[in-house]
């Protein structure tokens, strides 16, 4: 108000307005004080002196305002609009790093120096006033660890640009920790209690005089009395916050406003222990007064309305907490709080507490005890916080069991690519309520918070059995998706820890139904139901509860999985993959391909979020810095090169080898990489300067694999020569050689206390080393093929292997014993990693895909019947009712189109067969094979009746041609039965999508390696690397 707090704003004017003043300032209050009061003013004052530069107020009521990881990006975009000079370069780092303004973004220093250190000092902008950014509340940020970070890098900038920041939060421990002692240089600390208390009284009395005379009856000229005013204010001590809920309580209030004075300064209660501020006697009487004379039917939706206003994750408007909370005098009960809590008169404006400290009050059970109420007042004990989420848990529930519904928006059933790409529109996010929104948002972070599921547990059932599906539809439409796998997850957690085992497994299918089907849900939300059904295994608890939604979709006649296996996900990459790399936290892959090409990989979805292009040969080897926020990689094309993994941009290109670099490696603090080259050497470079640091000399043949030591003292390589060796980063020499295997070492790695090191090689072993010894600790035995890759898990007691055997194996480094045995690889496994907490494995395979897999569940799918090696070719008969399939493995064999049944197998070929083809009449095959032969089988009694020669025309107009590579294919004229339009199927030219005249079918990444196909009207068959054949049909 206008009068009050003038010596304190005075003050601020100074401190902003004297360029030699300190740079920062930091207003320290407990809770009620005025802080933001003050804030506000000041941030009016700047802009009438146009030296606002822009401000931030964090509130702990909404997601937003709490989120500390938006201050660098709100400071940017005001200096962006302060000066056309500064937007330039403001525009110009986000260009080049389209993350950098994310609240996500981890490296906070780098943050604000590209956002507004540098675009400052490039500029070059000089006022004769500094600018001032105004930030209120910093201690009701979310996450204080980043408002620290946010502090750091602005002390350390602070005297290098003209800009100044003024801070106000209470005192906590942290801030007032990395703000450092009152003496520092350029920063100042003022705490606002410290103010004389008959100054800070006498704008309290000012203000309260100013407020009750304007709402005081014409003829009330002696109200309030000065014995009234004055009580009022010795009750409001130094609090702003209890002089202003006391006005808006005595404006508010039911009965006559004299009657509410008289009774607050009679009645007032007094401190009786020591967690009890001025403000909890206010809260106190206000709850008491609410609470007297009401039945306990009356005060109980009161209670929980009050409940969902406190604990909501986001504040919601009147209409939506109405709906949510299915209560009709919702307004009316909450109306009877509206001096400490706020409801706006505009739509859609939120309801929430005027203030933190109502909140701290009401759910702390020794500030707002029974016996703090007086005996004329029905007591309101606090609310209970698990029981608070328990009731938003509920209520949740029960509006999505209530709203949820098979294509809520009623969108078209066409399923056409333009159609699919206007589905998730803003226009049919409008048509989903808010406090729908609000549930399918945060009904499992509510969960997640409960301690008994008594009342939840029928609501919980429901929606898991009968509204999962369409839970995933409306947050594909409201774009959530990755907010509904962390809710899967989340809740997966929960639900184990209460042993709720069966809705466990049912939130786990989902959770890997939506994992596959990620990227074609996101695009349509109507594909949960029209692809994702179609792949889940056969014994999948979603296909098994949601029986009626799978009758809708194609069928898979054969092929489909029986049970989910240990893969969580297959990722395809387009190329064959060389390496793999978990980043630290364990939400990303990074992957190196033939293709010359780096990718980054979303390890939630699935979904590919960069392609780092610039190498002109194969991506031998790759890694992630600590941080996360680079990618190092190795090609044949003999450089390395340093990838910011934000921007996509090349930060290095490392030059010296003279052969192909096979291995690279960050050192744990990110300054240094190594590289392993085929030409014999082992470079450690500085990756700030770019320059060779050291080059090791020894090995005499290629260094296959290199690796630092954690503290980074040492080095150990891998070579084809045969042996591992160890040295030492400083002095370059070799401080032990390690000999034993009896082929190529193709992989090493140092064990996270650096005493071990384990190899991996050709000659199918996996050995442990001791580093001080040089001995053999383990020699591990079972891979029957090559091994490309080991690595060792961040507690040291497990072993990874991946071999050409088309297997990763987990290896108890104690014990020596196998833990587990991953199958179900469909190629080589060239690399592989653990990820930070031991429970994932990634896996990279010869055969153009990225694998992700759960340690923990080691279930092994089950084993498709069929071809046992690499699917060529296969066809459908003419009349569509059967198909043959020719593999690698020697055989060729017959499928019942309808039923997905074997009906027979052609058994004596000595070679692989690349094609295959049903004669005319059905009763005949003809397959070309490695052999140079072409043979015609007899269907029926599956013997060969002769061979034919090549490039001949056969009577009923199949023909068998020889290709350039020596290869016969065979072509035949295709009957297929004139269909209507709505038949025809084809795949996609990226072969990721089935498209009919019916429906879109998505092609998930687990079932779009095949390498051969064929079409029948609406069936489609395809063959795969692995020996699997699916037979799909669009029709059922």
């Amino acid at each position: 108000m206008l009068g009050t707090r003038v010596k304190v704003l005075e003050d601020l004017d100074t401190w902003a307005s004297d360029a030699n003043s300190s740079k920062i300032y930091w207003m320290i209050g407990m809770a009620g004080i005025g802080k933001s009061t003050i804030a506000h003013t000041f941030c009016q004052n700047l802009q009438d002196k146009n030296i606002l530069c822009g401000s931030f107020f964090a509130s702990r009521a909404s997601e937003k305002t709490r989120d500390a990881g938006l201050i660098i990006p709100v400071i940017a975009y005001a200096l962006a609009r302060a000066s056309p000079r500064i937007k330039v370069e403001v525009v110009k780092a986000i260009e080049d790093d389209p993350i950098l303004t994310e609240p996500t973004y981890n490296n906070k220093n780098e943050q604000f120096k590209r956002l507004v250190y540098n675009p400052i000092k490039t500029a070059g902008v000089v006022d004769r006033l500094h600018k001032v950014v105004v930030i209120d509340a910093l201690d009701e940020c979310a996450d204080l660890r980043v408002v620290t970070s946010f502090i750091k890098v602005v002390l350390e900038c602070a005297s290098e640009i003209p800009l100044k920041i003024f801070l106000a939060s209470r005192d906590e421990y942290h801030l007032s920790k990395v703000f450092g002692p009152r003496e520092e240089i350029n920063r100042e600390r003022f705490y606002l209690h410290e103010i004389e208390e008959d100054v800070v009284k006498d704008d309290i009395h000012r203000y309260l005089k100013k407020s009750l005379d304007d709402i005081k009856d014409h003829d009330s000229e002696e109200w309030p009395s000065s014995t009234e005013l004055s009580g009022l204010v010795e009750r409001s001590g130094t609090l702003f916050i209890y002089a202003a809920t006391a006005v808006r309580y005595i404006t508010n209030g039911d009965e006559d406003y004299k009657s509410r004075l008289s009774a607050m300064v009679t009645h007032g209660q007094k401190s009786i222990n020591e967690f009890e501020t001025d403000i909890d006697s206010l809260y106190v009487h206000i709850m008491g007064k609410v609470c007297k004379g009401k039945e306990p039917h009356e005060i109980g939706p009161m209670r929980d309305l009050l409940s969902m206003t406190i604990f909501l994750r986001n504040p919601l408007p009147m209409e939506a907490i109405t709906s949510l909370s299915q209560e009709s005098k919702a307004l009316l009960y909450l109306s009877r709080l509206s001096s400490v809590i706020h409801i706006p008169n505009q739509p859609g404006a939120v309801v929430a507490p005027f203030h933190a400290s109502f909140p701290d009050f009401i759910t702390n059970p020794k500030r707002c005890s029974p016996e703090r109420f007086s005996s004329e007042h029905s007591s309101f004990p606090a609310l209970d916080a698990a029981e608070s989420h328990k009731l938003l848990a509920l209520k949740c529930l029960e509006q999505m069991n209530g709203s949820l519904k098979y294509n809520i928006c009623e969108i078209p059933k066409e399923l056409t690519s333009p159609r699919r790409d206007r589905a998730n529109s803003p226009e049919n996010e409008g048509k989903i309520s808010e406090a729908l929104k609000y549930s399918c948002m945060y009904w499992a972070a509510h969960l997640a918070e409960v301690k008994k599921f008594d009342t939840v547990l029928v609501c919980l059932r429901k929606f898991l059995h009968e509204h999962l599906l369409h839970w995933i539809e409306c947050l594909s439409i409201l774009g959530e998706l990755q907010t509904g796998l962390k809710s899967l997850g989340g809740i997966s957690t929960v639900l184990s820890d209460f042993k709720f085992r069966d809705l466990q497994l049912l939130v786990d299918d989902a959770r890997r139904c939506l994992q596959m089907n990620f990227e074609a849900v996101q695009k349509h939300c109507m594909e949960i139901y029209e692809s994702a059904l179609v792949w889940i295994p056969k014994n999948s608890l979603i296909r098994k509860t949601y029986i009626a939604d799978v009758s809708r979709v194609p069928k898979v006649i054969l092929g489909l999985a029986v049970s989910w296996g240990p893969a969580e996900l297959i990722m395809q990459n387009g190329s064959f993959v060389n390496a793999v790399a978990f980043s630290t936290d364990g939400s990303r892959v990074v992957s190196g391909s033939w293709d010359n090409m780096v990718r980054i990989w979303n390890v939630t979805t699935g979904e590919v979020e960069a392609e780092l292009e610039g190498h002109t040969n194969w991506v031998t080897s790759v890694a992630f810095s600590q941080d996360g926020s680079r990618v190092v990689s190795g090609s044949e094309d003999q450089t390395v090169r340093i990838w910011n993994v934000a921007t996509g941009e090349v930060k290095a290109e490392l030059k010296g080898h003279i052969s192909s670099v096979m291995s690279v490696a960050f050192s744990l603090d990110g300054s240094r990489v190594v590289s392993g080259s085929s030409d014999q050497t082992v470079r450690i470079w500085n990756v700030m300067t770019g320059e060779v640091e050291a080059e090791l000399k020894g090995h005499r043949f290629s260094v296959r694999s290199v690796a630092f030591s954690l503290e980074g003292s040492q080095v150990v390589s891998g070579s084809s020569d045969q042996t591992v060796r160890i040295w030492n980063v400083t002095t370059g020499e070799v401080e032990a050689e390690l000999k034993g295997h009896t082929d190529w070492i193709s992989s090493v790695a140092f064990s996270p206390d650096s005493s071990r090191v384990v190899s991996g090689s050709y000659d199918k072993t996996v050995r442990i080393w001791n580093v001080t010894t040089g001995e053999v600790e383990a020699e591990l035995k079972g891979h029957r093929f090559s091994v490309k890759s080991v690595a060792f898990s961040l507690d040291g007691g497990r072993v990874i292997s991946g071999s050409s055997d088309q297997t990763v194996r987990i290896w108890n480094v104690t014990t020596g014993e196998v833990e587990a045995e991953l199958k179900g690889h469909s190629n080589w496994v060239r690399s592989v990693a653990f990820s930070q907490d031991g429970s994932r494995v990634v896996s990279g395979l010869f055969h153009k895909t990225v694998q992700i897999w759960n340690v923990t569940t080691g279930e092994v799918q089950a084993e498709l019947k069929g071809h046992t090696d690499w699917v060529r070719s296969v066809a459908f008969s003419q009349d569509g009712s059967q198909v043959v399939s020719a593999s690698d493995d020697k055989t060729v064999r017959i499928w019942n189109a309808m039923t997905g049944e074997l009906e027979a197998e052609l058994k004596g070929l000595t070679n692989s067969v690349k094609s295959v083809a049903f004669l005319q009449d059905t009763s005949q095959v003809i397959s070309a094979s490695d052999d140079h032969k072409v043979r015609i089988w007899n269907v029926k009694t599956g013997n060969s009746q002769g061979m034919v020669p090549s490039n001949i025309t056969l009577p009923d107009g199949s023909r068998v041609d020889r290709t350039t590579r020596g290869e016969f294919r065979i072509f035949y004229p295709s009957k297929q039965p004139m269909l209507s339009m709505n038949s025809a199927t084809q795949l996609s030219d990226d072969g990721r999508w089935i498209i009919s005249n019916l429906r879109d079918c998505f092609i998930p990444s687990q079932y779009c390696d095949f390498d051969c196909s064929s079409i029948w009207g609406s069936r489609i068959a395809l063959g795969y690397p692995s020996g699997r054949v699916v037979i799909l049909d669009m029709e059922q």
